[in-house]
């Protein structure tokens, strides 16, 4: 558990969003394997709790059925910040988690398809004017042939949250 504990706590790869451009990621090169990311902004609390979900339901584009965007809504999100408990909650590291494909998953938080489970960054042009982050560390990197990488990844995810507080548009 401390060799887990000690790599979670390490220096993580840190990549700049530009929530204007959706080719920020090719430049990246945030690679398409399992780890442990989070993202970090300059925007305050406020400027997060007043963007309101970009359009509450799409049209498929295969079935052209129209159902609900599963793009994470971040007034609700930005809701469950307590300030009594300020000191338990993170409000420059937004957001963290673990991926089995961290390039995803950083594309589904910046330019995500209304389909996808994600934060949809790019979605709120007010969020352009600050600065953004995505920050990552492999999974092999740390444990090359991991033979349980789900159980693994979410153990580190919740070692991270422990030290870190508790993102505030994560859910709970």
């Amino acid at each position: 558990m401390d060799a887990l504990r000690s790599y979670i706590e390490g220096q993580y790869v840190s990549v700049a969003i530009d929530l204007c451009d959706a080719d920020w990621l090719a430049r990246a090169e945030v690679p398409a394997e399992p780890g442990w990311y989070y993202i970090e902004t300059t925007a305050p609390l406020d400027v997060l709790a007043r963007q309101t979900l970009w359009q509450r339901r799409y049209t498929q584009k295969r079935s052209g059925r129209v159902v609900s965007v599963k793009n994470y809504d971040l007034v609700v999100r930005c809701a469950q910040y307590d300030p009594a408990l300020a000191g338990y909650w993170n409000t420059r590291f937004v957001y963290s988690g673990r991926a089995s494909n961290l390039r995803a998953r950083a594309r589904e938080h910046t330019f995500a398809d209304p389909g996808t489970a994600g934060l949809a960054l790019s979605r709120y042009p007010e969020l352009a004017d600050y600065e953004w982050s995505f920050n990552y560390r492999t999974l092999a990197q740390f444990m090359p042939d991991c033979p349980n990488p789900a159980g693994l990844l979410l153990l580190g995810e919740q070692v991270w949250r422990a030290k870190n507080g508790w993102p505030v548009l994560c859910a709970r």
